[in-house]
């Protein structure tokens, strides 16, 4: 009795390593865009460093599946990064921000702080995905991985 009782522990053990190996920690379909946009007239850098933390913590709150949000100065530049867990995460973020979304207003009040020059996506977007920004009339540059890791 005492060897089919080890020998059941060792199958379990031996079971949940290899579940393990298959569950990789990394997130192979994130899609990450980078935003190059000017600051409108008008805007100091105080107005757009508080829209920033505004929208930034907007974002945050309303959608789960944005694994990272950042506005970044660069030059006469703002530089913003958005990481999302995968193209389906990033169009929910297009609804959201759209006619009747629960972050509409917010989009416009960014649209008053900002103007879009180019989106540069990074990651292996799908085709749903690339037609879903059509729409949106910016000018969109997708670039597919290589190779890459990101970690959740």
């Amino acid at each position: 009795m005492k060897k089919i009782f080890t020998l059941l522990i060792l199958a379990l053990i031996f079971s949940c390593a290899q579940s393990n190996k298959s569950e990789s920690p990394y997130n192979m379909n994130e899609i990450i865009f980078v935003v190059e946009m000017d600051s409108n007239e008008g805007k100091t850098i105080e107005d757009i460093t508080e829209f920033s933390k505004f929208y930034t913590d907007a974002i945050d709150t309303n959608e789960p599946n944005s694994l990272g949000w950042g506005f970044y100065e660069s030059g006469d530049k703002v530089i913003l990064i958005e990481r999302y867990l995968d193209g389906n995460s990033m169009m929910q973020h297009g609804k959201n921000i759209s006619e009747e979304g629960p972050l509409e207003a917010q989009f416009v009040q960014f649209m008053e702080h900002f103007t879009i020059n180019k989106i540069d996506v990074y990651g292996n977007a799908s085709d749903e995905l690339k037609e879903f920004v059509k729409p949106f009339g910016l000018p969109f540059y997708f670039h597919n991985a290589y190779a890459k890791f990101s970690r959740s």
